[in-house]
């Protein structure tokens, strides 16, 4: 093959894989979460009330944004850039801040189930996670890829391990300790564009780092 021939074969050959692969996800997911506490001085009513039962999702190039509608934290932002997680609480308008590279329960072992159970009508594969605390489960389909590189230092609930092998955002999140067991259920997932300064902090916002 002549080095003409060689680059348009190349060329050809990029332009294909480009045609086949699939653009991260971005866009909004809706969970449904439900809780059954195993410690004697908490209710599952009150856990149901302080972390709420609904939660909203949003993802994108590296960043994400999770808003429930309960009364303890009641927002968390991922900025991938600075690889720092921002929780805020019902109480205050102040961001508190901690870097996405803690380590928590390390993962000692993991188990992946093929089409484990069908999600908002996709069949889902279940990655199962075995800490010292306890498992989590997470059900995914490769319909909902994830850029997972962008996230190799969020180490923080092991979402780094997570994502290096299922590559996709979960549909559903199954977390069983020894304390409690919830489980969020994807409702809704819609793929749409969401804008630049969607995550961005305004400068008017109390940040503070969390001690």
């Amino acid at each position: 093959m002549n080095a003409n021939r060689l680059l348009l074969f190349l060329l050809l050959l990029s332009v294909t894989l480009k045609g086949y692969a699939q653009e991260a996800f971005e866009g909004e997911i809706i969970y449904k979460n439900s809780f059954q506490s195993k410690n004697s001085s908490v209710t599952s009513e009150q856990m149901r009330v302080l972390l709420g039962d609904k939660q909203e999702y949003f993802i994108k190039s590296g960043n994400y944004k999770s808003c429930t509608n309960g009364v303890g934290i009641t927002m968390q932002l991922y900025i991938g850039e600075t690889n720092r997680l921002y929780n805020k609480t019902s109480r205050s308008d102040t961001l508190y801040w901690f870097d996405a590279d803690v380590k928590s329960d390390a993962v000692i072992s993991y188990e992946l189930v093929k089409n484990k159970e069908k999600i908002l009508g996709e069949d889902c594969d279940a990655l199962i996670l075995k800490t010292q605390g306890g498992q989590t489960t997470y059900f995914y389909t490769s319909k909902y890829p994830v850029d997972f590189t962008k996230y190799q230092m969020h180490s923080y609930g092991n979402w780094n391990y997570y994502l290096s092998k299922a590559k996709s955002v979960p549909l559903k999140i199954v977390v069983d300790n020894e304390q409690f067991k919830m489980e969020s259920v994807a409702q809704k997932i819609e793929a749409r564009e969401l804008p630049d300064d969607f995550f961005a902090i305004s400068v008017d916002t109390p940040i503070k780092k969390t001690k």
